[in-house]
C-alpha cells in the first residue's frame, strides 16, 4: 500500500509540474485566440453593413466628437465605468461590447476595443475611455485607449514601454484604418491625469497602461498623432502559433500524465505478479 500512495504521490508532482511550467505558454495562447475571434466576429459585422448604414454610424461617432473640447483623461484602472458613454454604443453593432480593433505592429498586438472599462473588458483587450473622442478620426480629436500592460496570464498591453517616437499603430474602425504615429511617451501618478484640451487641426490617439516604479502604481501615456498609413510588418515572434503547436501545449501534459499512469500501473502489475511468485515459492 505505501508503495501504491508513494507511486500515486510522484504521478501527482509530474502532471502538476507539467501543468506549471505550461500554463503561462496555455494561457497565453488561449488569449491569443480569444482575441483574434473577438476581431473576427466584429470584422464580420463590419463586413454585414451596407455603404449606408456605415456612413450613418460614422457621422454619429463624428457628430459627438465634435462636441467634445477636451479630452477626459482618468484613471480607468482604479475607477469603474463598466457602460461606457452612451454615444460608444452607437460603434457596437452586434452587442458584444468591440467597438475597434487597436494593431500594434512592433509588439505583435491585435486587440478588440471595448467599451467600457470594467475589469472584465480591461483583461480582454484594451477600452475605450469615456469622456475622449470615439475612435473614428478627424480633425479635432483625441482618443484614448487603456489596457493591462502587467499580469502573469492577462497582459493585453504588456511591452508598450517598448514603444518610441515614430513607431506607429493602427485603429480600425467601421471600414477605416487609421495610422498614428508616436510622438511621446509620458509616466505620471494615476492622480495627476487630468482632462487636455483637444487641439483643433490635431487628430490624435493615446494609449494608456499600469506601470510599476519601485512598487508604486504609474500611468504610461503613449502619445501619438494620426499620419499617412504606412504598411508595418507583424513582429513575427508574438504571432499566434499554429494550430498543431497550440495542441501540442494544450496536449502534452495529458500526453505525459497517460504515459506517467500507465508506467505505473505497470509497476504496480509486475510488483503484484513478483508478490505472488514469492508467494508460491513459500
Amino acid at each position: 500500500m505505501k508503495r501504491i500512495l508513494l507511486g500515486l504521490l510522484a504521478f501527482v508532482l509530474v502532471v502538476g509540474a507539467l501543468v506549471f511550467a505550461l500554463a503561462p505558454a496555455a494561457a497565453k495562447q488561449y488569449r491569443l485566440w480569444r482575441d483574434a475571434k473577438a476581431v473576427e466576429d466584429y470584422r464580420n459585422a463590419v463586413d454585414a453593413l451596407d455603404t449606408l448604414e456605415c456612413g450613418k454610424l460614422l457621422t454619429q461617432a463624428r457628430d459627438y466628437n465634435a462636441t467634445l473640447r477636451r479630452a477626459e483623461l482618468w484613471d480607468a484602472f482604479s475607477e469603474a465605468d463598466a457602460d461606457g458613454d452612451a454615444e460608444s454604443e452607437v460603434l457596437d453593432m452586434d452587442d458584444r461590447g468591440v467597438i475597434a480593433v487597436l494593431e500594434i505592429p512592433k509588439l505583435g498586438v491585435t486587440l478588440p476595443v471595448y467599451r467600457g472599462n470594467s475589469q472584465a473588458a480591461l483583461e480582454r483587450g484594451a477600452v475605450h475611455l469615456s469622456g475622449t473622442s470615439l475612435p473614428v478620426g478627424g480633425a479635432g480629436t483625441h482618443c484614448v485607449l487603456a489596457g493591462q500592460g502587467g499580469g502573469r496570464f492577462s497582459d493585453p498591453l504588456n511591452g508598450l514601454n517598448r514603444l518610441i517616437d515614430g513607431d506607429c499603430f493602427t485603429v480600425e474602425t467601421l471600414q477605416d484604418a487609421l495610422t498614428y504615429e508616436v510622438q511621446s511617451l509620458e509616466a505620471v501618478w494615476p492622480e495627476a491625469l487630468e482632462s487636455e484640451p483637444i487641439v483643433p487641426e490635431a487628430d490624435d490617439c493615446t494609449l494608456m497602461t499600469s506601470i510599476s516604479e519601485d512598487g508604486k502604481p504609474l500611468r504610461l501615456l503613449v502619445r501619438a498623432r494620426r499620419v499617412a498609413k504606412r504598411s508595418v510588418p507583424l513582429d513575427d515572434d508574438t504571432q499566434l502559433l499554429p494550430g498543431w503547436a497550440a495542441r501540442m501545449i494544450f496536449a502534452a501534459p495529458i500526453v505525459l500524465a497517460g504515459l506517467v499512469l500507465l508506467a505505473l500501473i505497470e509497476w504496480l502489475r509486475r510488483a503484484s505478479k513478483r508478490r505472488k511468485l514469492k508467494r508460491m515459492r513459500l
